[in-house]
């Protein structure tokens, strides 16, 4: 029986437990995303250390991301799910309950950051094992769109606690959730099958065309979560502001999800995803002339809906190339060059805040529309 597939009209059980288990860890992860920045900017008082705490997260991605799935690989799947409790909940306990010291910030960016690459690949290697070519668009939908209403939970309670009770609440609240996402993991099917990696296979020519690709998506994530988080704590409307814009955000990506798969079945991949990016790519640069809240939130909502209306098809192809040659290695390669593109970001606003805060978010504004508009151009060719 297919793990995610359907039993007379309603989701199977393993499939209810995966989305049981993405809803409690989204409602963290989404909250973390946003919040681990700012609460490092609001201890530190000064933008450079959250921006090296992002460049040494994105840093530490980039560089684990081929053992990690070589691990992954040889020991069966779940077991990285399991293991990435092991690096998040320390690091969530670290910002909970030690000083802010420089070297407690980069120990929380390294275990941080190898528990969300666990999370992350393991998660795309059982979902890709998990469906076939005919049904993933459906799928993506699925697994993309129901664990989001966690997303778009997760910011406002975070938010709220924030500004009520202080960061402490919401990292409790940020523990008892990942913690809990365990109760649905433990009743997930364990994978026997082994896979392998090969180095020469992670960089093999035909996966060339997906590198800029790959690496405008993860641009796209570390901008418009945790840099548009922290302008708009910084500048439009503080913490409740910050979460609330993220939730806007996963509000258009709920709406439009179910939209994009059910258009994606009479249009073809590349036009949605080219109309999508090219959207996209708008919101972002709109991000720099935000200056109230409105404006904030709008944006946030409207690049929610234009993300989502590409990611779904984007998503579905980027597996059905991973199962066409090898799961491993593509989605090595995927962590790779993603993780890449956030060391960019990052860096980019860490050799600028000195210069000028503002004009540092809106040229990361401005470096993740014209990563975005690489995937209309290259989709074109594909």
């Amino acid at each position: 029986m297919d793990k995610l597939g359907m039993i007379e009209g309603t989701l199977s059980s393993e499939f209810g437990d995966l989305v049981a288990y993405e809803f409690f860890k989204n409602l963290a992860l989404s909250a973390l995303g946003i919040f681990i920045p700012i609460i490092i900017y609001d201890a530190s008082g000064n933008f450079f250390v959250p921006a090296l705490y992002l460049v040494v997260k994105s840093g530490v991605s980039t560089v684990s991301a081929v053992p990690i799935m070589r691990f992954l690989a040889s020991k069966g799947f779940e077991k990285g799910l399991y293991l990435s409790y092991l690096f998040i909940l320390p690091s969530i306990l670290l910002l909970r309950f030690l000083d802010y010291s420089l070297s407690m910030v980069l120990a929380v960016a390294v275990m941080y950051s190898i528990g969300k690459t666990l999370h992350g690949e393991a998660k795309r290697l059982e979902f890709t094992e998990d469906t076939t070519e005919e049904e993933r668009d459906k799928r993506s939908a699925d697994i993309t769109s129901i664990p989001n209403m966690g997303r778009f939970l997760g910011p406002l309670i975070a938010g709220s606690l924030s500004v009520s009770f202080g960061f402490g609440a919401m990292l409790t609240f940020a523990f008892s959730m990942v913690a809990l996402s365990l109760i649905p993991l433990t009743r997930l099917d364990k994978s026997i099958e082994k896979k392998s990696v090969s180095f020469s296979g992670i960089f093999r020519r035909e996966y060339w065309k997906y590198m800029p690709v790959l690496a405008a998506r993860g641009a796209q994530g570390i901008v418009s979560v945790a840099f548009y988080g922290l302008f708009t704590y910084e500048f439009v409307s503080g913490s409740f502001g910050s979460g609330l814009v993220r939730s806007l955000d996963t509000l258009g990506f709920v709406l439009v999800a179910y939209a994009s798969a059910w258009i994606t079945g009479r249009v073809s991949r590349n036009t949605i995803i080219i109309a999508g990016s090219t959207a996209a790519a708008i919101t972002y640069g709109a991000r720099t002339l935000v200056q109230t809240s409105f404006q904030g939130f709008l944006v946030a909502f409207l690049g929610g809906i234009a993300f989502k209306l590409y990611h779904i098809p984007l998503f579905s192809q980027l597996a059905d190339e991973a199962e066409s040659t090898s799961k491993t290695d593509f989605f090595a390669l995927s962590r790779v060059c993603s993780s890449l593109g956030m060391a960019v970001a990052s860096l980019i606003f860490l050799i600028l805040q000195p210069v000028d805060v503002l004009l540092a978010f809106q040229t990361v504004f401005v470096f993740a529309a014209a990563m975005t508009l690489t995937l209309p151009l290259i989709e074109s060719r594909l």
